[in-house]
């Protein structure tokens, strides 16, 4: 991809009506050094400073998902859940000041707010404390966040689940008849899902799990098959990939493989690579890569990118966010410019 390619993506990009359903989570850093280890227990300290930059917190998960691309220029509905908690409150207000539209978060008083509280001393992370329940939703909560995504997707240019298994995609809140409905429409559905909701996501549009995940979910815990053709992909790779497009009924499977790229599997046969380049001691901590690939991706499909396109640009979003240590919305000059620094 040229950059001007991908400036013109991009362009194309702003305003696009995104519908985003998937897990809402805040996510927390505290930024300190260590210079000992506590005589309590061979544990580090952290000394933490007193000062306003050493903690930070913004939406997390699909919330992250919702803040790049709000970044890169389009305009998202978010359809979630929170708890009946501050965090919650705290989440909504940091989207709803971000651009996207709220009015599909809905508040489940059963369950906390999902929080990740990630402590690090300078670069490296060394614990990180979660606090969620991941119970699928049910009832009268997911009828409405099926009824919620069914109004959307009447003005949506696309739709994308941003799922991490904490219990908002469910067979209730996206049942078979909405993806199905998404499809006769023309309106890309695509997903990031986890291996347990893999088949919840049947005629999807576009799929892209990570490596680990795409291997888990294809259950090649035996090997993979030698009758597949010649590539530079690993043949496990190359098995997941078929094995999905087929199970899944996709257009397109991506499967994200960080520093390696993406490989990129579409129904009429193609199989291509989109590579990515990152400079060594140029990466953060990873945090939200696959976010901003996700992300970029189906907007870059929105605004009519071909499927390898849509792959390539996704590496540069991912590969501006590995830059930093925590999270990053990448702005669309700062991914021409990565696209521009990868030819």
């Amino acid at each position: 991809m040229t950059p001007q390619r991908a400036k013109e993506l991009l362009q194309a990009s702003r305003g696009r009506r995104v519908l985003l359903l998937g897990d809402l989570m805040m996510d927390e850093w505290v930024f300190g050094s260590v210079k000992r280890i506590s005589p309590e227990a061979p544990i580090p300290v952290v000394r933490m400073p007193l000062t306003d930059d050493a903690r930070a917190d913004k939406p997390g998960g699909a919330g992250n998902v919702a803040a790049v691309l709000l970044s890169l220029g389009a305009a998202v509905r978010v359809v979630g859940l929170v708890g009946d908690d501050e965090l919650g409150l705290r989440l909504k207000a940091d989207l709803a000041r971000r651009g996207a539209d709220i009015s599909g978060v809905l508040t489940d008083d059963s369950r906390p707010t999902t929080h990740k509280l990630r402590i690090l001393a300078g670069r490296q992370q060394l614990l990180r404390i979660d606090t969620e329940s991941a119970k699928p939703v049910a009832g009268a909560l997911a009828n409405r966040l099926c009824d919620t995504l069914r109004t959307g997707m009447r003005e949506a240019d696309v739709v994308l689940v941003a799922d991490y298994a904490k219990g908002v995609l469910t067979s209730a809140s996206l049942p078979p008849d909405l993806i199905a409905s998404a499809r006769a429409a023309g309106t890309p559905l695509c997903a990031d899902p986890k291996p347990a909701n893999m088949d919840l996501l049947r005629g999807a549009w576009l799929v892209s799990p990570n490596e680990a995940e795409a291997l888990e979910a294809a259950g090649l815990t035996n090997g993979p098959s030698s009758s597949l053709p010649p590539s530079s992909l690993p043949l496990s790779v190359l098995q997941a990939g078929q094995t999905l497009l087929s199970r899944l009924e996709a257009e397109a499977v991506f499967i994200t493989r960080g520093e390696r790229g993406i490989a990129v599997f579409c129904r009429d046969g193609t199989v291509a690579e989109a590579p990515t380049t990152v400079e060594p001691g140029s990466v953060g901590d990873g945090t939200g890569c696959g976010d901003a690939a996700s992300a970029a991706s189906a907007l870059a499909l929105s605004a009519g990118a071909s499927f390898l396109e849509a792959a390539e640009l996704a590496n540069a979003a991912g590969g501006v966010v590995s830059r930093f240590v925590g999270v990053h919305d990448p702005r669309p000059e700062e991914v021409v410019e990565w696209v521009r620094g990868s030819v």
